[in-house]
């Protein structure tokens, strides 16, 4: 039970910072914030923000055509070339249909737990604060050990490690799926466009509330040292990641399969965050402080 809770929790911690790795950039939206109150995050007719751009698109532009965009700090996000891949990769026919019932499925898995008080009366826990980009992820330990092949059956699709919230109020809505493998080389969906991710050496502490937190920040490298000095677990590698996002109003412009959306955000709009190597117990890592 030790070692799957562990693995489980660094699994989910991983969600701490991967609000520090992104591939494309954000859309002006009017959208349910993460306190579960509706915002609206616009700009006129003569602003040019990055929507649906990919990070090959913005590499071909020039520094006066960057600064004529404001991303509200979503390209920020990004954290080197794994997690910067296209998801627009061509899909067969036959494929595409399998993908359209597999997602069908997924999206039924998600909106079991509406809310995050779905979720924790399910027994779901928190994994890492609320994140622009990624939201906030809650664990089903569970599932923590299960699809071990690597290929999504429907019995896979049906055990994702976590549910993705919008927020970590009791009202927070569902915005996706996270799923885990062991598999390096995994099937996973059907379909090319379904690239899975890795992290390494992470260090994490779990709360007497079966909430888990990372309080040096996933992908840092953390040393066995600097985890012992914080009291935590540190874990050398996870399994293999995947988000889904497949929620009715949080479909990402970045891709059903992209690391992460731009349809999630801080309260005030932005993607902008704390060092997430400070963040410790906090529930957010959003610079205005909301979750």
């Amino acid at each position: 039970m030790k070692h799957r809770r562990l693995f489980a929790a660094a699994l989910g911690a991983g969600a701490l910072v991967l609000a520090a790795c992104g591939s494309s950039a954000p859309t002006a939206r009017s959208a349910t914030s993460s306190t579960g109150s509706t915002t609206t995050t616009g700009y006129g007719a003569d602003h040019h923000d990055m929507a649906g751009m990919s990070a090959e698109d913005m590499s071909h532009m020039t520094p006066a055509e960057m600064a004529a965009h404001d991303d509200r700090g979503f390209s920020a996000l990004e954290n080197g070339v794994e997690h910067g891949h296209s998801f627009q990769q061509p899909i067969s026919e036959t494929d595409r249909v399998e993908l359209a019932r597999q997602l069908t499925l997924a999206r039924e898995v998600a909106l079991q737990y509406p809310t995050v008080a779905d979720a924790e009366a399910a027994g779901l826990r928190r994994a890492g604060p609320f994140s622009p980009g990624l939201g906030a992820h809650y664990i089903s330990f569970g599932n923590a050990l299960g699809n071990a092949d690597g290929v999504m059956s429907d019995d896979d699709i049906r055990k994702p490690l976590a549910w993705i919230y919008d927020g970590t109020h009791p009202d927070s809505p569902i915005a996706g799926l996270f799923y885990m493998t062991g598999m390096a080389d995994a099937a996973g969906f059907a379909g090319p466009n379904d690239v899975w991710h890795v992290h390494h050496d992470i260090c994490i502490k779990t709360g007497a509330d079966g909430a888990v937190d990372a309080p040096l920040g996933a992908d840092h490298d953390a040393t066995q040292a600097q985890c012992d000095a914080v009291g935590g677990n540190l874990i050398q590698q996870t399994g293999y990641l995947l988000h889904t996002w497949v929620v009715p109003g949080y479909e990402s412009p970045e891709g059903v399969f992209s690391h992460l959306t731009s349809t999630v955000t801080c309260d005030d709009g932005t993607y902008h965050v704390v060092d997430v190597t400070k963040v410790g117990s906090r529930t957010t890592i959003c610079a205005d402080g909301t979750e």
